[in-house]
């Protein structure tokens, strides 16, 4: 049992001693029925979150206006919810109005689909009112009840939809699959940020395909955050949807989706900044972007490559080396033929950044005599990478010879 496991079943046993119901819920239950090792556990009770918190010392906060408070046990954290209906969605995204209830059934209907609607006491008894366990073995994502009603409470159910099917391996059920394409109007309501986070998580699926076809198949773009703000419509896809599944990093996926919608390599700043992605990560996916998309190394390419290794560094190059041959269609065999070039060149590279060279600064200002100034950044840098390409030894007084040629070329 692991140790979040084992929290959560303390958990449990706490709130059954002083006489509440308490079940695991939710993804935790999906994914043991699976055979997959949940990373959290969640549980629903029908004790009131005023009484979680007195019942165990230690506990967070998180939502008490939803119910929710996180118990921290054993160094672990488990979120504890209390049973409850939700009503209203005027804005299509958050329940108007949350009332708590006494039963479990009545919780358990409010949620998305089948598959995240059930739950399992601390005995194994599995509870399943939606038959979320037969949808699990057919392969099947369908929602709680009318699929309509559940995407017009909550837009953001279509494209999580999208997400458990790419994640999970499923396929939409044929209602939900008609609600989804009736209801998809209704994505103008979600918030970018939302959006983003699903993306995130399919990202991290064996086969994102599975969500992003859907959003061409069922026209989602003009609906949907932030394409329907990019003021020109997504185009048709340029390569198959399958290449996305085979390039195994995140930052590589998000070049390929950005190479399916169309974005060129000097547009994919601004578009990446439309995501509210941080600033750091539109800058290393721009640049994994610009480089896949306008890729011309060769393994002949020797010095060309090193020195942008030395620019960008190895893990942003090989990402783009991966987006590259997808956008190209490279065989296997052609990409594995640069790969293995553009390991060799960082392996035979004697320094990949201003840290590993044998002068700092300070040092070449005082070897030099001269006074501080912009020179000095300009001079390592140029340094770096003559040390970088075998040029220069990597040798305190070999550097301090150069430098002084570099800034004094007339002596």
């Amino acid at each position: 049992m692991t140790e979040v496991r084992e929290a959560a079943f303390k958990v449990l046993a706490r709130l059954e001693k002083a006489g509440h119901q308490a079940y695991l819920v939710g993804g935790c239950v999906r994914d043991r029925l699976l055979g997959m090792e949940p990373a959290d556990y969640d549980i629903a009770t029908d004790a009131r979150p005023e009484r979680v918190q007195a019942l165990f010392p230690k506990t967070v906060a998180t939502g008490l206006k939803h119910g929710t408070v996180t118990v921290l046990m054993d160094g672990q954290s488990v979120e504890v919810t209390t049973f409850r209906r939700e009503t209203g969605y005027r804005d299509h995204r958050r329940p108007d109005r949350v009332r708590f209830v006494t039963e479990l059934r009545q919780d358990l209907s409010r949620r998305d689909f089948t598959v995240n609607a059930m739950a399992e006491d601390r005995r194994g008894r599995l509870h399943d009112p939606f038959n979320g366990a037969a949808d699990l073995k057919q392969g099947v994502i369908r929602t709680v009840g009318r699929a309509e009603d559940r995407f017009a409470e909550d837009a953001l159910r279509m494209i999580r939809a999208l997400r458990f099917s790419a994640q999970l391996g499923f396929r939409l059920e044929k209602k939900t699959r008609t609600a989804l394409e009736r209801q998809k109007p209704l994505l103008r309501h979600l918030a970018v940020e939302r959006v983003t986070g699903e993306l995130e998580k399919v990202w991290k699926a064996e086969e994102p395909s599975r969500a992003l076809r859907p959003l061409w198949e069922m026209e989602l773009f003009p609906h949907l955050p932030p394409f329907a703000a990019w003021g020109v419509p997504v185009p048709a896809p340029r390569i198959p949807f399958i290449r996305v599944d085979t390039a195994k990093t995140r930052r590589a996926r998000w070049s390929l989706f950005l190479h399916l919608c169309g974005v060129k390599g000097e547009e994919a700043e601004r578009r990446l900044s439309s995501f509210r992605l941080s600033a750091n990560e539109v800058r290393a996916i721009s640049t994994i972007h610009r480089l896949a998309v306008n890729w011309d190394l060769s393994p002949q390419d020797v010095v060309t490559g090193k020195k942008r290794l030395l620019r960008h560094g190895f893990e942003p190059l090989e990402a783009a080396l991966t987006a590259a041959a997808r956008i190209r269609g490279w065989e296997s065999a052609e990409e594995a033929v640069l790969r293995s070039a553009l390991h060799r060149w960082h392996r035979e590279m004697p320094v990949h950044r201003l840290e590993e060279l044998r002068l700092n600064g300070q040092e070449l200002i005082r070897a030099l005599h001269q006074p501080p100034g912009p020179w000095v950044g300009s001079v390592l840098q140029s340094l770096l990478e003559k040390a970088a390409l075998g040029e220069v030894p990597n040798e305190r007084e070999a550097l301090i010879r150069e430098g002084r040629r570099l800034v004094e070329p007339n002596t």
